[in-house]
């Protein structure tokens, strides 16, 4: 293999990459990119079982070829290179030795076998959906295995949802986002079990989505899925006639995940239809306010209580272990008389910063029922795109 390339483009694509490239692994072959070059196309492959990405450039190539390359190594490499402007990389198919040329010197290092690498079948003997079939409506059997959905919305929703997944291994299905195709919208939610969040997206002429069907895609691809740097073509792996992993083709990146296979909870059944009360209370407000009075909340239990009246709202909170106490009151709207509830500050916190508003008010619209029912979270209280629910915490 020898090829030559520009510095910062095989930097790039290395970042693309290296988030399924695993710090240490049990196989120590997964710490290495696997190159394949093929006339002027590199593509550049890492996986840790879970998750593979592939990602490729073209190059100005001398020699076709494929071997594995110390993941750590090449990008440090490339690090302290980062002032030079063409890269030459050559191997040799038979010792395995990798040598590098820049403008500043010449370097050397140990590559690996490509045939010890994993057979990636679910990345290599899967292909891009045809966009122009996704998008047809007479080619119903493609739109049931496929999706298309725009950077815009994908990035927009994967935003609202992958803080909420839960970090407990004893719930596998809470810690994904459930992608929940229903022909023409797509719901992505999370839960902890806390609290949870339901991002919808609507079809459109950029997004094409599948009738009836479910998936549960593990937070950190959803967390890739934030930087999404164009249109999302989504396809869905089977084997055996069961859905194993879900392929995301972004331009030239291919992001393949295993599915987390187990039902998520019923989230229907959670969601309160009818709410009595409703609170508007400007973000401008009550963000910094709130941050304020939770530097002398308790660090373990993170209670923060709600004293709402009609034009106003009192945040108190304390830590009798250290002797602390804050209180702040802050305008607000309430359609009743008096209200008393406590909530955990993080996760107030977050709720708070991922509903969008949009008016010149900088308003977010919470609904109560009681003190132990969960509050809901809206940019508007008609909005039917966005909503988050919040658990409350018992005030002693």
């Amino acid at each position: 293999m020898k090829f030559t390339v520009s510095l910062k483009e095989l930097n790039l694509a290395l970042q693309k990459v290296s988030p399924a490239l695993p710090r240490k692994s049990t196989l120590p072959v997964l710490e290495h990119f696997y190159f394949i070059l093929e006339g002027d196309t590199l593509k550049i492959v890492a996986s840790d079982q879970r998750i593979t990405i592939m990602h490729q450039i073209v190059v100005n190539q001398e020699e076709d070829g494929k071997i594995l390359v110390p993941g750590k190594k090449i990008s440090d490499i490339i690090k302290a290179l980062e002032e030079a402007e063409e890269f030459t990389f050559s191997s040799d198919s038979e010792s395995f030795n990798i040598s590098i040329k820049t403008a500043f010197g010449k370097y050397s290092m140990k590559g690996l076998d490509y045939h010890e690498y994993l057979s990636l079948p679910e990345l290599f003997q899967s292909e891009k959906p045809d966009i122009t079939k996704i998008i047809n409506p007479i080619d119903e059997e493609t739109k049931k295995k496929a999706a298309l959905i725009s950077m815009k919305d994908i990035t927009w929703a994967a935003e609202r949802t992958y803080f909420c997944v839960s970090n407990d291994d004893f719930k596998p299905a809470m810690t994904g986002v459930l992608f929940q195709f229903q022909g023409n919208k797509v719901n992505f939610v999370a839960t902890d079990g806390y609290r949870l969040t339901k991002a919808t997206v609507l079809s459109n002429d950029l997004n094409v989505f599948p009738e009836n069907l479910n998936v549960i895609v593990p937070a950190r691809t959803v967390e890739l899925l934030r930087k999404a740097d164009d249109d999302v073509i989504i396809s869905f792996i089977e084997q055996n006639e069961k859905t194993t992993h879900v392929r995301f083709d972004i331009n030239n990146t291919v992001i393949i995940t295993r599915i987390i296979d187990e039902n998520f909870p019923k989230y229907e059944n959670v969601i309160p239809q009818d709410c009595p009360y409703l609170l508007k209370v400007s973000k401008k407000d009550i963000i910094p306010a709130l941050r304020r009075v939770s530097l002398f909340a308790s660090s373990y239990q993170k209670l923060i209580k709600f004293d709402i009246n009609p034009d106003s709202l009192t945040l108190t909170s304390e830590d009798p272990e250290v002797g602390t106490q804050a209180q702040e009151t802050i305008p607000c709207e309430f359609n009743s008389e008096h209200f008393l509830i406590g909530f955990n500050y993080e996760l107030f916190l977050e709720a708070a910063q991922n509903i969008e508003v949009d008016d010149e008010n900088d308003t977010l619209y919470i609904s109560l029922i009681n003190q132990t029912k969960p509050a809901v979270f809206k940019p508007k209280p008609d909005n039917e795109t966005l909503l988050m629910l919040l658990m409350p915490m018992k005030i002693g």
